[in-house]
């Protein structure tokens, strides 16, 4: 086993164990399968709903189908976003999402846009970042009367184990409409694999 993804183990291994998950509101695994054109996701939180996603790549946005179980609740989610590199390592983007299901009525369904900016840099195999979104949300009995609805942080890099497999660590915490009293802290590694 090379260095590198004992590495990788490593960094799994730490972030699952219970001394770090009690530094997070919630932790998550999350496994995708991407080719050029689509990709297929499964992510488990240590709380909450399992979450399954399609997402297809088209020239003007693209769009991902989310399924997401909890018991015997089922909610759906679909999006439709773009993200562009702007000048450098800043990239900016945008993304809508309606979210529908179990946990909602006709009158709650609610649709979310995110418009969000960040800085990636690349340092040979690994990719740090910083991205920080704001949310602008409504409901299906006004769709069009978006409100402020809140922000977040992230941070978290990017490592490329070899060019078809790559691992991601991201600490997310959601924040008010003003970017201020902090709210849920989220972990979450991801290993992309490419076919």
């Amino acid at each position: 086993m090379n260095t590198t993804t004992m590495m990788m183990v490593a960094a799994v291994a730490m972030i699952s164990t219970a001394a770090v998950a009690g530094d997070y509101d919630n932790t998550a695994v999350k496994l995708t399968a991407q080719s050029d054109a689509y990709s297929i996701s499964v992510k488990a939180p240590e709380t909450g709903a399992t979450e399954f996603a399609v997402s297809v790549t088209t020239a003007p946005v693209d769009v991902t189908a989310t399924w997401s179980r909890e018991g015997a609740v089922d909610n759906y989610a679909l999006k439709a976003g773009k993200e562009v590199e702007v000048v450098g390592p800043v990239y900016a983007g945008a993304n809508a999402e309606f979210t529908f299901g179990d946990s909602y009525t006709s009158k709650t369904r609610t649709v979310v846009a995110t418009p969000y900016v960040g800085v990636a840099h690349a340092m040979g195999q690994l990719t740090p970042y910083a991205e920080v979104g704001y949310s602008f949300k409504s409901t299906t009995n006004d769709v069009l009367g978006f409100a402020r609805n809140d922000s977040y942080l992230e941070v978290g890099a990017s490592y490329a184990v070899t060019p078809a497999m790559a691992v991601k660590l991201s600490v997310s915490e959601t924040r008010d409409i003003n970017f201020k009293n902090a709210g849920d802290k989220n972990a979450t590694v991801g290993i992309t694999v490419k076919f």
